[in-house]
């Protein structure tokens, strides 16, 4: 079982298949993102044959000290609740609009009583199957820098909310080129229906030697 480079996760497609930790994901979209400041992702959709999603992510930051390539493991959040660590009022219900609005980041947020500090923010285009839409994220960090919050307003005013930890290109393995899930089963599916075929004429060419030797027998 080899493990993957960079280079190699970079060419994944739609259609294509890998493993992360010995389960298999099918990449059901590949799309990308730039701001004007040079901060870029490639992003690619992952889908496991349970239905469970996660977006692999390949970031160059600018605004990082060492300036290296990131990669990162992202889950959509469904039904976030956020609060201000000494609020109750969940501010999921009217962030993206006060993020589109520019309004200036809350310094800290709860998610799932783990706390996170804002470290950054970018707007830019995201490009997904040959179309544009504008997109303001901010990014926040847990104390230990192993979880990172990503909040996402679009041009809807529709907010998702990512939970994310970094991952490495050699935790990946088993790279196969454009066999979804469905081209995976089709062979035998198809295989089987041609044996069931043939098993149906096999019967049928039977019958009718069976009953040809019947009419013989009986001279009729």
């Amino acid at each position: 079982m080899s493990t993957l480079t960079e280079a190699q996760l970079r060419q994944l497609r739609e259609n294509d298949r890998l493993k992360y930790h010995g389960v298999l994901w099918q990449v059901n979209d590949y799309s990308t993102y730039t701001d004007d400041n040079g901060y870029e992702t490639e992003e690619w959709l992952l889908r496991s044959q349970t239905g469970k999603e996660y977006y692999l992510l390949r970031e160059i930051d600018p605004a990082n000290p060492d300036g290296s390539v990131h990669w990162f493991l992202a889950e959509a959040v469904t039904n976030p609740a956020l609060y201000e660590p000494e609020s109750a009022r969940d501010v999921a219900l009217t962030l993206a609009a006060e993020m589109r609005s520019q309004r200036t980041p809350y310094p800290t947020l709860k998610l799932f009583n783990r706390t996170y500090e804002f470290e950054s923010k970018t707007e830019g285009d995201y490009a997904s199957d040959g179309e544009s839409r504008l997109r303001i994220t901010w990014d926040y960090w847990d104390a230990p820098h192993l979880w990172n919050l990503a909040l996402e307003a679009w041009s809807n005013n529709r907010l998702v909310v990512y939970s994310t930890r970094e991952v490495q290109p050699e935790d990946f393995t088993d790279v196969q080129r454009g066999l979804g899930f469905a081209s995976a089963y089709e062979a035998p599916v198809t295989a089987m229906i041609a044996a069931a075929d043939r098993s149906r004429e096999y019967a049928i060419a039977w019958g009718i030697v069976i009953v040809g030797f019947l009419l013989m027998m009986f001279g009729i």
